[in-house]
């Protein structure tokens, strides 16, 4: 079974899972209802040492958005996940000297618990800004259903995040504004037990907050243990990008497929979705006899084909959608790989393709 984005691997953590059966108990729902048809069972959860796929926890939250029809879920999901429900990371965050320091983590170890959706920050002279880009599709039955998942995903994040700031910085939730990228719906407007400003239909979805926050010390913070939790976070990162590393090829092209148009990631871009260095992730390709150009080309001339075979595309429409800004690039480009032109190679497809259709009238 192909699996471009290790959604089927067993690699999030059971307390995630746990905290959602929490939520759900209380509106008199039990752990059978909300597990059934996941794949998950009550044994399973009670072991320490347990995991999970990204599936399995999909179907779990798809689960309870249906039984509470609660809007609002990933919103209180977000607001009540302890730190230590990250468990390395988690300790690192708790022990850290400051919020700066939160921040760095959190870009630098975010893979370690979740690899859909990935955390940057920058700050100008008033404010710091925390965004949340996906990195992979959010996909599952109907795009409704999709839609509810994501929104779920990105909110529990982003209150999560404010949530736990909220604890080293007092007062910190009131001067937090969130900004997300789809269009409230009323219920939302209305009803959300919450007090932090939402701002629907923006570019990014984001969190900003005041820079004097930024230096805010950590009372709780203690040297040891982060130096103890960042060699466990520093571990669980090498199993994350120790994966990478297997199927690096695979991935870099799972990631330009899925990014595909007019114009396709850069290199940089994709060394972020994976976790890695500009320049590990070229020492890797190296040692695996390619670089990024020649798989690059690959994916973009494989699309180019799929392309050239459709009536409604023609020579130009392709080199468009491909990439490329001057179709005479493009047609020497493809000359150069296949021994003909685009033209030739629509014209040879549209014979073989009547050829094959009068063989079996």
């Amino acid at each position: 079974m192909k699996d471009p984005f290790g959604l089927f691997q067993q690699k999030v953590s059971i307390s995630y899972a746990l905290l959602l059966l929490e939520i759900t108990s209380e509106c008199d729902l039990t752990s059978e209802q909300v597990l059934e048809n996941t794949g998950l069972t009550v044994e399973r959860l009670r072991q320490p040492e347990a995991k999970m796929s990204a599936i399995e926890w999909v179907k779990l939250v798809l689960n309870a958005l249906r039984l509470t029809n609660n809007p609002h879920l990933g919103i209180e999901y977000g607001s009540r996940l302890r730190p230590t429900s990250h468990g390395a990371l988690g300790f690192a965050f708790l022990s850290c000297a400051d919020i700066e320091t939160v921040l760095n983590l959190m870009t630098t170890y975010f893979c370690t618990r979740i690899q859909s959706f990935s955390p940057s920050w920058n700050a100008d002279n008033h404010y710091v800004y925390i965004y949340l880009d996906d990195l992979h599709p959010i996909e599952m039955g109907e795009e409704m259903q999709s839609h509810q998942l994501r929104c779920f995903l990105i909110e529990s994040l982003l209150y999560g995040i404010i949530h736990f700031l909220g604890t080293l910085a007092e007062s910190f939730e009131s001067e937090c504004e969130i900004f997300v990228d789809w269009a409230p719906l009323p219920i939302r407007e209305t009803d959300s037990k919450s007090s932090i400003p939402v701002h629907f239909n923006c570019l990014r979805n984001s969190i900003r907050f005041p820079k004097k926050y930024l230096t805010h010390k950590n009372p709780q913070a203690d040297h040891i243990a982060y130096e103890q939790a960042i060699q466990y976070c520093e571990n669980d990162k090498a199993k994350v990008t120790g994966n990478v590393f297997r199927d690096i090829q695979k991935n870099i092209r799972a990631e330009l497929t899925y990014k595909a148009g007019n114009t396709f990631p850069s290199f940089a871009t994709i060394a972020k979705c994976l976790n890695m260095s500009e320049r590990s992730l070229t020492r890797h390709l190296q040692q695996q006899g390619t670089n990024f150009s020649t798989i690059l080309a690959e994916v973009r001339f494989k699309k180019a084909k799929e392309l050239l075979q459709l009536e409604q595309y023609d020579v130009q429409d392709v080199a468009n959608l491909v990439g490329y800004n001057e179709t005479t690039n493009f047609i020497r480009a493809f000359r150069k790989l296949f021994g003909e032109t685009p033209h030739q190679f629509k014209k040879r497809m549209e014979i073989e393709t009547n050829n094959e259709s009068n063989r079996y009238e």
